[in-house]
């Protein structure tokens, strides 16, 4: 577990202190809604209205949320659903998914946005964003692309 006393230097990992907010990932049976918010109340409240069964998986503090949020969906790609909707292929991915967000601080942006860049290298979603730009292809139509899930069907 982390050290709870360890202060990160957001300068020199390069981490900007811009566009706060919140990710969050909600499970619906198989499939999972990953999100960004800049009210994690009034989100989370709001999701319960169209999806009254929610479970939360969490709902963690980021800077520069949105660029977060892409990255996760980009690396997600073979998993990807529908709009924001997540089906992992098999056990390691909704590990990937779930437990490992979990494992993100509930209140320290900081710590996270820092730790987010060795889960977002660590696990192979940085080859995907890569990827991507490679192919020159935009977030949503590389993630169209590469969607295991949408072959399956």
């Amino acid at each position: 577990m982390p050290d709870e006393n360890f202060r990160p230097s957001l300068s020199i990992f390069g981490v900007a202190p811009n566009d706060p907010g919140y990710i969050y990932i909600i499970e619906n049976g198989r499939r999972y809604k990953i999100g960004k918010t800049k009210s994690k109340t009034t989100r989370i409240r709001a999701a319960k209205t169209w999806l009254p069964d929610m479970q939360l998986v969490g709902i963690k503090p980021f800077w520069n949320v949105g660029f977060v949020e892409k990255c996760i969906h980009v690396g997600f790609a073979h998993s990807w659903y529908d709009g924001e909707w997540f089906e992992p292929l098999d056990e390691g991915y909704r590990e990937t998914i779930v437990d490992h967000f979990r494992e993100f601080s509930d209140t320290d942006r900081d710590r996270n946005s820092i730790e987010f860049i060795y889960w977002f290298n660590g696990d192979g979603m940085a080859e995907l964003v890569n990827e991507s730009f490679h192919q020159k292809l935009t977030p949503h139509r590389f993630i169209r692309q590469e969607s295991e899930v949408k072959k399956k069907r």
